[in-house]
């Protein structure tokens, strides 16, 4: 019978690439890793890993291995919530991520009352990209995580997860309080009146080809003044002066008086989701902290 440590080891290897970013991620030497590689490969009888320049390739043996790694972690996971779901108790470590506003908008909200209502439970925040979670929830290195993507752009969620939708966090246009841009008698501002501006956008990415792609639609002129990927030196650029900017609800800061948020006319959206693995669906410190995240987004009078 195969090692389970030796074969998340190998997957590990696989995954990342290198043996020593396989151990970075597990917490082991590089030097553990490789001999429990070289002990798995003798049960095997062939070759495992090939190495080609500074990576190495999982064989055709590598990749039936992977697969039953996968298996035994799902298995793991699975026993691990039945027994959990047998006494009922929410407790032990559990791993929580989110992109940068959800943990300032949802996550930071949460914790404290988690903390009240269960506290054997040992809780552990993670900043990371969408992405980021979704590779982390799949090598079991996060138990549940806060994602998004854009409600015309969908993104198809990897084998083995599952989601559940809180809701839209729309976004709104930031300005100077002295701005002359045209407002609708609804308050709500038209990307097309807003041809001739200086903008401060974000780095290349989804949300910044959403704004250049409305502005080359309607036929606008602009000049892209600054870039800015984080809420206050986007508020603080628009403050200053140099165009004005789009900016999503969710964990947004108090604006200074100086700016102000105006709503737009179809304006992005950002799908807000809470993502598992579905073998830890009967975990009960799962299903608690979920249902308390799903309430404070409820409460929550930013996103639509």
């Amino acid at each position: 019978m195969f090692s389970p440590e030796h074969l998340v080891s190998l997957k590990a290897v696989v995954e990342e690439g290198t043996v020593l970013a396989a151990a970075d991620r597990l917490g082991l030497t590089a030097s553990a890793v490789s001999q429990q590689l070289t002990r798995l490969q003798r049960e095997v009888g062939q070759p495992v890993l090939v190495r080609r320049g500074r990576n190495v390739v999982p064989t055709d043996a590598a990749e039936v291995l992977v697969r039953l790694a996968a298996q035994v972690e799902q298995l793991d996971e699975a026993a691990r919530a039945e027994l959990e779901h047998l006494t009922s108790d929410v407790s032990g470590p559990l791993v929580l991520s989110s992109f940068p506003t959800g943990i300032v908008g949802l996550l930071a909200p949460t914790v404290p009352t988690l903390r009240e209502l269960y506290p054997l439970l040992r809780l552990t925040v993670r900043e990371l990209t969408p992405e980021g979670s979704l590779r982390a929830l799949r090598r079991g290195e996060v138990d549940l995580a806060v994602v998004h993507d854009w409600t015309d752009y969908h993104k198809a969620l990897p084998e083995g997860l599952v989601s559940t939708v809180l809701g839209n966090d729309v976004v709104d246009l930031i300005a100077r309080h002295d701005h002359d841009l045209r407002i609708g008698r609804t308050g709500i501002v038209d990307l097309r009146d807003c041809g001739g501006r200086d903008w401060v956008d974000d780095s290349p990415g989804v949300f910044s080809d959403w704004l250049l792609t409305a502005l080359r639609e309607r036929h606008l002129d602009y000049r892209i003044a600054a870039t800015a990927d984080t809420h206050p030196s986007k508020i603080a650029l628009v403050e200053a002066g140099f165009g004005i900017g789009l900016m999503p609800r969710l964990g947004r800061p108090e604006l200074p008086e100086a700016v102000v948020a105006l709503p737009v006319k179809d304006p992005p959206t950002r799908r807000v989701m809470l993502v598992h693995r579905d073998s830890s669906e009967r975990r009960p410190a799962v299903a608690s902290v979920a249902a308390e995240v799903r309430r404070v987004w409820g409460q929550n009078t930013h996103p639509a």
